[in-house]
């Protein structure tokens, strides 16, 4: 990794050359509290249109550039664990996640995804990012620099996105420059734990071709023996005007990534290290004509995981997508898809001089997604797709919804969609849990919502689902004498409340409070999560707090090992001390709790981190 040092130098020069030759231009000021469609945002993610969040039946939450702005947070999933109901992700430390089934970073949405990362799919500008050869996402891939905003959809999208969106999406959109000019900013932090970071970002605009470049490095030695973090994360993005109405985007990411899993407080680990490289693009081709707009996006993932028990693996993904917007008469607007993806790899033991062989799985779907808007207030939606598996042939995964305008700021949805997920390589394939005869599993979400707004500045929103499934894959037996088995039936219900609040322009407050009945797949899902964001700013001062309250949390199925709840307060200061130079103070669990989020792991006590920034 110090060999990537380099780099810096010969970016950094780079950056700082471009803004001069650009000579002072003004860049845009950063976003503020006061945003015009504060209260219903354009959003894409819930139909691969961009819409009004008011006019859709799917539960969607925006996290958008101030709010990332405004949390301590190192990775994307913290941030989404910070602002989204009914969300958690495990965490052991201070930085980093790592892979495998012991790791950190599983994300549970509606209690689904806490044993395993497969059942929430994560995108990066709409193109499927996971490991190929485990069918799971790398959680530390995912960083925050580049990012614009994220769109997380709660619920099964399998109509849209197919396998691994069973439980729900995360959709993390890349920053453009949308003026013309050239803006560079540094940052570098120190903090405890030896924590340090360094990131340059840059990007441009002139006449049809707009960028945006960042590199970053963090580190740290960790709360616990043996609990390093050490990784190099760039983004790159690259958007040219091809013609009046045709546009290519380009994106591409690489992460360089090295850290220690210190094991249990009770028999912690000596020397678990994790040696990962992760990278992956895509170029996307996007037309506008008289009947819509058309999308063809071309994209690509790969990995190389060394482990210190001698795993070794290459994977990756190869897909296409393609689909048409088109509104082929008043008050309708249709969507036309087609996505093929093929996945796979192959691993070894480097100790043990064994192969585990190489493993690949196409997959490709058709799909549709209809809106209709009937007497001026009813929004009526349907979708279907086909997936086709090589192994388990054809499932069909259909989803309607309705979203009823009651009054201008009123409005009451209801969607009932279908969620599959297609057993992974690993679990037909790998070690002895492996079980070659496994079954996709299913289920069905109802559920229906409200929104309500009052006046300009309070809005309201509530959500009651449940979901019936079954053919939930769970490891049955006693060890050494395991085996990935199908269960039997499943019901998760709960509610979901949210509350967002501008009283003025320079105050917010914004509130959730998600509640879930799991039945017996409690690992990883809290029953209760209370969530609390408020944000002042006043001149040249930003001051904004983050208050989680987990409640009724397990470290595994049945209500097995029960863990404390807890009450966790971050708070991030921000301070403009000239016009280009700003200081950010980040203060984590500052009411110094005792608590775990991960069974076994102690996370860190009260701490700090003090960064930097220059902007050219």
């Amino acid at each position: 990794m110090k060999n990537i040092k380099y780099l810096w130098v010969i970016f950094g020069f780079l950056a700082l050359g471009v803004n001069s030759y650009a000579g002072g231009t003004k860049t845009a000021k950063s976003d503020s509290i006061r945003v015009k469609y504060h209260f219903n945002p354009v959003v894409v993610t819930a139909t691969k249109i961009a819409g009004a969040q008011r006019d859709l039946a799917a539960s969607v939450t925006l996290i958008n550039s101030a709010m990332i702005q405004r949390t301590p947070a190192y990775s994307v999933l913290e941030a989404v664990k910070t602002y989204v109901p009914d969300l958690y992700v495990t965490e052991w430390g201070v930085m980093g996640y790592g892979v495998a089934g012991n790791s950190a970073g599983k994300i549970s949405i509606r209690g689904l995804g806490g044993g395993a990362t497969t059942y929430v799919l994560i995108l990066r500008n709409g193109r499927p990012d996971f490991m190929g050869l485990m069918g799971c996402t790398v959680p530390d891939e995912f960083m925050l620099e580049g990012v614009e905003k994220i769109e997380v959809l709660r619920g099964p999208a399998s109509f849209l996105y197919g396998t691994n969106a069973m439980g729900g999406v995360i959709n993390i959109i890349s920053k453009k420059m949308t003026k013309n000019g050239f803006k560079t900013e540094l940052t570098g932090g120190i903090g405890d734990f030896n924590s340090k970071k360094l990131s340059v970002t840059h990007g441009g605009k002139r006449g049809r071709v707009e960028y945006y470049l960042t590199a970053t490095t963090r580190k740290t030695d960790g709360h616990r023996d043996y609990s390093n973090y050490e990784s190099d994360y760039y983004t790159a993005h690259i958007g040219i005007q091809l013609a009046r109405n045709t546009k290519m985007e380009m994106n591409g990411d690489l992460a360089n990534i090295n850290l220690f899993d210190p094991g249990p407080e009770s028999t912690p680990f000596v020397d678990h290290w994790y040696d990962l490289r992760r990278y992956g693009g895509s170029t996307t081709i996007i037309h506008k004509s008289s009947i819509g707009e058309s999308y063809l996006k071309l994209y690509s993932t790969f990995g190389r995981h060394k482990i210190y028990d001698g795993w070794y693996s290459k994977d990756r993904t190869l897909g296409l997508m393609f689909y048409q917007n088109t509104k082929p008469w008043v008050g309708n607007t249709t969507t036309i898809g087609f996505d093929l993806e093929r996945y796979g790899g192959n691993a070894k033991n480097v100790k043990s001089d064994s192969d585990f062989g190489k493993y690949y799985i196409t997959e490709y779907a058709p799909y549709i997604h209809t809106q209709q808007l009937l007497l001026g207030r009813f929004i009526a939606s349907a979708g279907f797709r086909l997936e086709h598996h090589e192994l388990f042939g054809y499932e069909t995964v259909p989803k309607i919804g309705l979203v009823a305008h009651a009054a201008k700021t009123t409005s009451l949805r209801l969607s009932v969609a279908k969620g599959f997920r297609s057993p992974s390589i690993r679990e037909l394939y790998f070690w002895r849990p492996k079980n070659p005869d496994l079954k996709p599993e299913r289920l069905w979400n109802y559920e229906v919502g409200l929104t309500q707004q009052l006046g300009s500045r309070f809005k309201f929103e509530s959500t009651f689902f449940k979901a019936k499934g079954n053919n939930l894959i769970r490891m049955a037996g006693t060890w050494p004498d395991v085996k990935w088995k199908n269960s039997g039936k499943f019901t998760h219900t709960g509610y979901e409340l949210v509350l967002d609040w501008l009283p003025f322009d320079y105050l917010e407050f914004y509130t959730s409070w998600s509640k879930l009945d799991l039945g017996n797949e409690t690992l990883n899902a809290p029953g209760k999560k209370l969530s609390v964001y408020v944000s002042y700013q006043f001149r040249f001062i930003q001051l904004s707090g983050n208050l989680s309250h987990i409640r009724d949390l397990y470290g595994a199925d049945f209500r097995q090992n029960p863990m404390n709840n807890y009450t966790l307060l971050n708070l991030t200061l921000q301070l403009r001390i000239l016009k280009s130079i700003s200081l950010r103070i980040k203060a984590r669990n500052v009411l110094n709790s005792r608590y775990q989020s991960m069974y076994g792991y102690p996370m860190p006590g009260r701490n700090f981190f003090v960064d930097m920034k220059y902007a050219l």
